[in-house]
């Protein structure tokens, strides 16, 4: 629930601080007293772009900030853990602080816990914690997936329509991915006697991993193979075969070193260390003969090792790749030739994917549009009552559902018939709902589906405009019925709806004496200010010039209040249908 706005500098406001209740919270005050300004803020705030006349105060910036009791609402917390909003704490601080540049124009940074963040952002979270509902949002009833959202939203249904749009998501996935298939075997049709050209000549060619690189190291042993012998018979000589070699000098030092330990057993005991070094000296002969008798290469090696080299070159620039890049190319051509050969029987098992999965899909679609049929139904039911407590007893409500081909959404297009009077059949509500009968059925539909809201926080924001007498008393009901599912906030001229209010607000303008200047100030009605609060109720429904009758009359709306318990009781029997 929201909990708190905070609002400076902005338009008429130099500083004020919201606190609010749960239930229902109602903003009252003469026209044009401001109380769409402090709506207007705290659309600003979750990212309505501002013009330069949001300032009172040109010199100082605009901030505003609301703290919200955070919803128990998985898809939100996990929104917030995405994006590195998460802090542990039970609420969400959403703020923005605009200040006027000369050079840049408007400078705009927008915090959520207090971190930077974006408009969009802020936008994307404050859809999870509150929803606007004015005269705007009655052009919603027009639109198909609005009233969709409606239906499901009532019947409990966005489990089945998660359900179903995942196996649309992968039957759409598994068709793309079909007919770029059927092209690819389209293309490889075309170029098969070309593909199969090519691979014939690199299988031909035998080609192996790392091969250039041992080839081009033989080459290079080869080109240099005077120099190479030459270096391992010196090699050779020192170690072994020389006259004075190392081999035959360890031996004689073998000898010396025994002959001093017999004769002097202090003499150092140095056999065994030398006993490793000749080891040591004749692996390396082994190896230095070994590694000379390979350097003996014969003019076929090499001349195979050019001509392979050469092929190598060869294909390289033919295909315009390297040697790992030959290798890729047959393996993806063996692949093509090999997928064409199959494409027979592999066309024949991705159309079966393709036939299991749009079954399952289309099986989706009829759960999901048999429990809409439901639900539907329900609905109208329910939506007709509500229209009954709103003084239309004889209007009449109706979902109709046309079978579409499957969509995002489903297979379902729904429409929302309306008569307001007898006689007159239901047709789309655009033909047949004045403005006033647009208002009423909008909260019928709001009080209907309130035991179902996602958000905690609604904001009407004078749905009641044009209505008065019983009709207007309706209205208070209904909006204080919703106020018991969620927390209401709402901007009223209506003493019938201001008087079920569980915290009422009062908003006025005066005139600053330091500088005679028109800015907004805030009232709110304590539990022991009734007196206060029946004047209020009684200005609102006669004007400046407050009456005995007025006030009787204002009394005697917080008694019908007061015996409804600030609020008519939702029918749970025709809530969802279930």
């Amino acid at each position: 629930m929201l909990k708190q706005l905070s609002i400076n500098n902005f338009k008429l406001i130099d500083r004020l601080v919201l606190e609010f209740q749960p239930g229902l919270t109602v903003l009252t005050g003469e026209t044009g007293a401001g109380k769409s300004i402090i709506l207007s803020a705290l659309t600003t705030l979750l990212g309505e772009k501002p013009g330069i006349d949001i300032f009172l105060d040109e010199t100082r910036p605009v901030t505003i900030a609301a703290i919200f009791a955070l919803p128990p609402n998985p898809e939100l917390q996990q929104k917030l853990n995405d994006l590195g909003f998460a802090d542990g704490r039970d609420e969400i601080i959403l703020r923005r602080h605009l200040s006027l540049k000369k050079a840049s124009g408007l400078n705009n940074r927008i915090y959520i816990n207090d971190q930077p963040g974006t408009g969009a952002t802020a936008a994307a979270i404050a859809d999870h914690l509150l929803e606007f509902v004015d005269q705007h949002q009655q052009q919603t009833l027009r639109r198909p997936k609005e009233l969709l959202r409606l239906l499901d939203t009532y019947g409990g249904l966005l489990p089945l329509k998660a359900e179903y749009s995942k196996s649309f998501h992968l039957y759409r996935q598994l068709e793309q991915e079909y007919k770029e298939w059927e092209l690819a075997i389209s293309d490889a049709a075309r170029q098969m006697d070309y593909y199969r050209h090519q691979l014939q000549e690199l299988e031909d060619a035998a080609l192996k991993q790392g091969e250039e690189d041992e080839l081009i190291e033989r080459r290079h042993q080869y080109q240099q193979a005077g120099k190479l012998k030459e270096l391992t018979r010196e090699v050779d000589e020192l170690t072994y075969s020389g006259g004075n070699s190392i081999i035959d000098n360890c031996y004689r030092l073998e000898e010396i070193c025994a002959e001093l330990a017999r004769r002097d057993r202090n003499a150092p005991p140095t056999r065994e260390s030398l006993t490793d070094v000749i080891d040591t000296l004749q692996e390396v002969y082994k190896r230095n003969s070994s590694y000379m008798n390979n350097l003996d290469i014969d003019e076929q090696t090499i001349d195979e090792t050019e001509a392979r080299l050469a092929l190598l070159e060869k294909l390289k620039r033919k295909f315009a790749t390297d040697s790992e890049g030959l290798l890729k190319l047959r393996d993806e051509l063996k692949g093509k030739v090999v997928n064409f050969a199959n494409r027979d029987s592999e066309k024949e098992k991705k159309q079966l994917q393709l036939v299991k999965m749009r079954q399952q899909m289309l099986k989706n679609a009829e759960q999901l549009s048999a429990a809409r049929q439901k639900q539907g139904e329900a609905l109208a039911l329910a939506v007709n009552q509500h229209l009954n407590d709103l003084n239309l007893a004889q209007a009449r409500f109706l979902i109709s559902r046309e079978t579409i081909e499957p969509g995002a959404t489903g297979r379902d297009q729904i429409s929302f018939l309306f008569s307001a009077n007898p006689g007159e059949e239901p047709a789309a509500i655009d033909k047949n709902a004045s403005g006033g009968e647009l208002s009423r059925l909008l909260l019928a539909l709001k009080t209907a589906i309130a035991h179902r809201y996602q958000v905690p926080t609604l904001i009407f924001d004078e749905v009641d405009t044009g209505l008065g007498g019983s009709t207007a008393a309706a209205v208070g009901r209904k909006i204080a019925a919703i106020a018991r599912k969620c927390q209401v906030v709402t901007v009223t001229h209506l003493p019938q709806v201001a008087a079920f209010a569980d915290q009422h607000l009062v908003i006025d303008k005066v005139v600053s004496p330091e500088n005679n200047r028109t800015l907004i100030q805030l009232n709110e009605f304590a539990n022991g200010q009734e007196d206060a609060r029946i004047r209020e109720l009684a200005r609102m429904g006669s004007g400046k010039e407050v009456t005995a009758e007025a006030e009787e009359h204002a009394r005697a709306l917080r008694r019908e209040a007061g015996k409804s318990g600030k609020g008519a009781k939702v029918n749970d029997s025709s809530s969802n249908g279930q």
